[in-house]
């Protein structure tokens, strides 16, 4: 079954787009940079051939470099054999606490963008000044130009960019980061200070470009087509440029590779879900590694930093944890996305835990016929079945499963027609969507899965991650189709079935959740104004009401995830305090 996207303004994205945006998410790290043996407790990475290694002995200590650079965060850097490189908790923190800002060794704007927003700043374009030279950078102001330090080195290389990543089939943005971060290489080594210690205050400052080196390739891993095209294409592309900035070609693929697995994306200031640009974050990717139920989340600021922050309160000593993929993923989708973009095998708590006793098990769920009151408990694929590329999970025609309430069994190949039939349904909606951009068919067809208020959506549980992926798309058919009532009750459905995970244990302020939230004050102030325009007092008083909780949650949450003063907070306050306006 398809992931849930959280994507408000637009439908959910395929599984290959799922992949690509994937490439542009952090990795989690290991003890040694030049090796893919274990990761720590929450984690394995793969490897093509296991061979038995000897014991590394004791791991390295954490540069001192980087312990510097986060002297003034309440986080203790570490690399033990069980867990690697990680933070932790240097004292007991609450919700909404900042932990690290790191400003990008490099960072691009995504070409969708390029002429929309400021390659420096990020911001919105409203006044545009470009390069003449290579009309490829987009400033706001004569301030963020000045301040771009690297493009006179990389103007005339720009120009060529495009038209060597469509020749080589390699996606040109990765050959713009890969030009800036060699550019950052070069600043350093002519302000001789690569290897200096900072001081803790200068946080505007980008991470050197040597703590690139520390970082996981995955190399290893790698498509050989990607290895092959992206060493032709910096065959070109080092032709280009002055001879102090070429390297082997054997390690700008490597530095490629690293970006893949290590880069971390920078959301808009005021869309929801977008990433409108990436950058790499050396501290970042290093030493915070993932867990499917985080304690942490990363934020794109603008200027090309990223800070991450608690969404919960932390102990001390705890391991500071954030997720790279979608949280209401069933478990198996969970570990295919990152064993095919991050290369290693989720252990953290939440995946090692027994599927019985977990919120996973209503991702999958299908209603028990008996007692109605939990599901057939479905195992996880092993690692072999994921690589095989067996999702939904191959189930054997002579099993039986159990529900995890009443212990009813059902055979395994009810369960298969009731999954291929709600997977039909879903592929008939998306495509009625998609390609013929059908709104009405596609909205009967998503309302049948759906089906907010009962498990009649071929005997899903409310929480199947199909539902709640199906759900997404309904409401913005029934918006585009004017159905705005129709809209806040799907909407209502998925805000409810997200805090229905929260009080199962999974995160309760999660950048998704507010933008729903923020959503629902939205159609409900339309829905508002529609009464109003009708002269009906109580029901419009009644959908302003409704409008001023959901934002006052949505700013309760970005508070939180993202800090009262982020633009998409500010945003919010500005949709909330104009709803008895």
């Amino acid at each position: 079954m398809p992931s849930s996207i959280t994507q408000i303004d637009d439908y959910p994205a395929s599984k290959e787009q799922c992949r690509e945006i994937s490439k542009h998410l952090p990795n989690n790290n290991d003890a040694n940079p030049d090796t893919t043996t274990a990761t720590g407790d929450n984690t394995t990475s793969v490897k093509k051939k296991k061979k038995k290694k000897p014991s590394r002995g004791t791991p390295a200590e954490v540069n001192p470099y980087y312990k510097q650079a986060m002297q003034s965060f309440p986080v203790m850097l570490r690399n033990t054999k069980t867990k690697g490189r990680h933070a932790a908790a240097a004292e007991e923190l609450t919700e909404g606490t900042t932990v690290c800002l790191e400003q990008a060794t490099a960072y691009v704007v995504r070409s969708e963008f390029a002429d929309q927003h400021c390659h420096v700043c990020l911001d919105v374009l409203t006044t545009k000044l470009m390069c003449q030279d290579c009309r490829k950078a987009f400033y706001c102001s004569e301030a963020c130009l000045g301040r771009d330090d690297t493009h006179t080195l990389v103007c005339s290389t720009l120009r060529q960019i495009d038209s060597i990543g469509h020749a080589t089939s390699v996606e040109p943005d990765l050959l713009r980061l890969v030009t800036l971060l060699l550019a950052r290489r070069q600043r350093d080594v002519e302000n001789n200070d690569a290897f200096q210690q900072r001081p803790s205050n200068e946080i505007e400052r980008p991470t050197p470009f040597w703590c690139t080196n520390d970082l996981i390739s995955h190399r290893e891993q790698a498509d050989k087509a990607f290895i092959r095209v992206v060493a032709e294409a910096s065959e070109r592309l080092m032709s280009e440029w002055e001879e102090s900035m070429r390297i082997p070609v054997d390690d700008f693929v490597t530095l490629a590779c690293r970006i893949n697995s290590n880069a971390h994306g920078l959301g808009d200031s005021q869309g929801r879900n977008t990433d409108v640009a990436f950058g790499l974050f050396p501290l970042g990717a290093m030493f915070f590694n993932h867990a499917c139920n985080p304690n942490c989340a990363f934020v794109g600021l603008r200027n090309g930093q990223l800070a991450f922050r608690t969404i919960r309160p932390v102990s001390r000593e705890e391991e500071l944890t954030v997720s790279y993929i979608d949280l209401y993923a069933p478990r198996d989708e969970r570990r295919q996305v990152l064993l095919g973009s991050k290369h290693f095998w989720c252990k953290c708590k939440r995946c090692t835990s027994p599927i019985e006793a977990s919120t996973d098990r209503y991702l999958t769920g299908v209603v028990c016929e008996a007692c109605h009151e939990d599901v057939y408990v479905i195992p996880p694929s092993t690692m072999d079945n994921i690589q095989a590329g067996d999702l939904p999970v191959k189930i054997s025609e002579n099993a039986e499963y159990k529900c995890a309430k009443c212990s009813n069994k059902t055979a395994a190949r009810s369960l298969q027609t009731t999954f291929e039939q709600a997977q039909k349904i879903y592929m008939e909606g998306m495509i009625s969507l998609r390609k013929h951009r059908d709104y009405r068919r596609a909205q009967s067809k998503l309302q049948s899965l759906a089906k907010v208020s009962s498990y009649e959506a071929c005997n899903l549980h409310p929480q199947n991650a199909l539902r709640l992926n199906a759900s997404i798309p309904l409401m913005n058919c029934l918006r585009h189709n004017d159905d705005i009532a129709g809209a806040i009750d799907v909407n209502r459905f998925i805000v409810e079935t997200m805090e229905k995970y929260a009080k199962q244990y999974l995160p309760r302020n999660t950048a998704e959740i507010s933008d729903f939230y923020q959503n629902l004050g939205e159609l409900c102030k339309t829905m508002a104004e529609k009464y109003n325009a009708l002269g009906r007092r109580p029901l419009e008083k009644r959908y302003r009401n409704e409008a001023k909780s959901a934002f006052d949650h949505a700013i309760q949450v970005r508070s939180v995830v993202f800090g009262s003063c982020h633009p998409k907070t500010k945003f919010v306050m500005e949709q909330a305090a104009s709803v008895f306006v």
